[in-house]
């Protein structure tokens, strides 16, 4: 603070103490007027006082009206406001009752062509008009100019000469030139010859010429065997069968039954290859004059599935061995259980590579404890499926199986959505996944090995389709995009949720890029479920899994089913326990494929 401020503020503290010790005197302003002056101003500041006093009130009332009006403006802006709400419910209802309605015309046009129609998922080429043979049938009117001229295509075909039918007629008829054409045969041959003492007299022989007719004997046989109780000279106490000249060696009986090996193995033929209800072989064999009970039927398949089981323990070994690549797919069947109809399902696993096909009940479940149980400790290299969710377990706990997805059941979704849905976007798709079916179906006819199919999948002109693919995807699932059917939106969720197991068939050569390898296998169960209905019991549908699988194999490995069936079970009868011996592999039963 310098001198002078300092000086100034002394100077005003002093004039303030000295104004505070000596008051000014008060002085009226008014002592000049008179009293009617000062009469006159009293009334005029009270006049004014009650103008201001009214116009306040005025005031007042014109903010009350304000008030008021704003509360009706308010009151009027909660209506609208409710009112929106009101229509935006109402849009959103009608919106969710016109998808539902559009979903329930999807479902019902998808069961009519489920049951009027034809369940191909082949697109069907569009009809050209060359191809409406009764287009112009109405315009005829029996004059020439009423015909329509021929297309280019009709006259290319009918001035292009028929060349390539010729040549091949003209093959066919060198290959049947000279030669005798028969495709019957039978498993036995009895030759009848004529006695030509007996031609009338005279009578010159031109051609000697075959005529072949088959005759089915079909007859059972009982077997007699006199069993003989004997003492050793040790004392122990035996049965034996001692056969004479001429009698069978052994008693051809499979243990725990009554049935020869023969018969067994007729009757697993045609309860699980014909899919012959045990009712209907029941009415078969009254007709051969025998007599028995369903029940015994069913011990007998059971007693002989034990054996079968033992067998399959090594199969299984086979069919998982390491690094294998398995094809698996599950079925619903239906099971008696304490006297109600359950549904229970048997898995099915499929080992392409060494033509093994293995079925599971595993106690009906279909719960992610049946495929840790069946895959066990066994280190495949991967696992192909459809999108069931039980084989995400691969994807969270196994890390090393790698699991590829059936890019079947998404173009089944697809086609689904077209035929029901009718979405224009779904043609995309189709013709991008036909485009790869079609590149899978070229590397098959060039006999590729896996290595160069592995590159192949893997070139530019796979990963551009792919591309587009996910292009297209990504597009109809961003957000903004117009509305679809419920056909079409479980297609894309599922494209885009299994994408990476869809498109793991491009790492290895060895892949395929679906699993109808394994749906081809279930379809023997389907037939047995709609011939049988259900099974008594969950024993009686591991049974049935235990023939299957048998069954199957032989089918992929080329063996004749009957003919190894009968050839297992005489093995069984003649006391053979050496099951890695007793497979359709090693069996020694020729290969039927040419």
């Amino acid at each position: 603070m310098d001198k002078d401020e300092r000086n100034r503020i002394l100077t005003s503290s002093k004039l303030l103490k000295a104004r505070e010790d000596s008051p000014e005197p008060w002085v009226d302003p008014y002592s000049d007027m008179s009293s009617d002056e000062k009469s006159k101003l009293l009334c005029e500041l009270m006049a004014i006082h009650l103008r201001d006093e009214k116009r306040n009130e005025e005031l007042m009332g014109k903010i009350d009206e304000l008030l008021e009006g704003n509360r009706q403006i308010s009151d009027l802006k909660a209506m609208l406001l409710e009112l929106e709400n009101r229509d935006k419910a109402k849009d959103s209802l009608i919106a969710n009752q016109s998808k539902k309605i559009t979903s329930l015309e999807e479902v019902i046009r998808l069961n009519n062509a489920h049951t009027y129609v034809s369940k191909s998922q082949k697109r069907k080429p569009k009809k050209t008009e060359d191809d409406d043979h009764t287009k112009n049938k109405d315009d005829f009117d029996g004059t020439q100019d009423s015909l329509a001229p021929p297309s280019a295509s009709s006259e290319t075909t009918a001035d292009k000469p028929d060349v390539e039918s010729e040549s091949h007629e003209k093959e066919v008829r060198l290959y049947r030139q000279g030669k005798e054409y028969r495709t019957m045969t039978a498993d036995k041959s009895i030759s009848h010859e004529c006695d030509i003492t007996k031609l009338p007299e005279g009578a010159i022989i031109i051609k000697r010429t075959r005529r072949y007719s088959y005759e089915q004997v079909s007859s059972i046989i009982e077997h007699d065997y006199e069993v003989i109780r004997y003492k050793t000279a040790d004392g122990i106490i035996r049965d034996g069968y001692f056969p004479l000249d001429g009698a069978p060696e052994i008693m051809d009986v499979v243990p725990g039954t009554h049935a020869s090996s023969t018969f067994m193995a007729y009757l697993a033929f045609n309860k699980y290859v014909l899919d012959t209800p045990l009712y209907r072989e029941i009415s078969r064999i009254l007709d051969e004059d025998m007599r028995l009970s369903r029940m015994t039927l069913t011990n007998w398949l059971e007693k002989g599935s034990f054996h079968i089981n033992r067998m399959i323990g090594v199969l299984k070994e086979c069919c998982l061995e390491k690094d294998s690549i398995i094809n698996c797919d599950e079925i619903w069947c239906r099971v008696q259980v304490k006297g109600a109809y359950r549904k229970r399902y048997i898995w099915c696993l499929v080992n392409k590579s060494e033509k093994i096909v293995i079925y599971c009940y595993e106690d009906g479940s279909r719960g992610r404890d049946v495929l840790r149980h069946i895959l066990g400790d066994h280190a495949i290299k991967a696992l192909q499926s459809d999108g069931y969710n039980v084989y995400m377990y691969l994807d969270d706990n196994l890390i090393d199986i790698e699991h590829v997805c059936c890019m079947a059941h998404a173009r089944a979704k697809l086609k689904y959505a077209l035929e029901q849905g009718g979405d224009i976007d779904v043609a995309f798709f189709l013709d991008c996944i036909g485009e790869l079916y079609v590149l899978e179906a070229e590397y098959e006819h060039g006999r590729l090995s896996p290595e160069q199919i592995r590159l192949c999948r893997n070139n530019l002109k796979t990963n551009e389709i792919i591309i587009r693919l996910r292009s297209k995807l990504d597009a109809l699932l961003s957000e903004g995009h117009p509305s679809r059917g419920d056909l079409m939106e479980k297609a894309l969720r599922y494209l885009n949720a299994f994408w990476t197991q869809l498109f793991a068939y491009t790492h290895d050569g060895s892949y395929t890029i679906d699993n109808s390898i394994a749906e081809r296998f279930i379809r023997p169960l389907a037939g047995e479920r709609k011939n049988s209905l259900f099974f008594g019991s969950g024993k009686m549908a591991g049974v049935s899994a235990a023939y299957h699988t048998i069954i199957s194999t032989c089918k992929m490995q080329g063996v004749p089913v009957l003919q190894y069936l009968k050839e297992f079970f005489k093995q069984i009868v003649l006391g053979r326990t050496d099951y890695e011996n007793l497979l359709p592999m090693t069996i020694g039963i020729t290969n039927n494929k040419h």
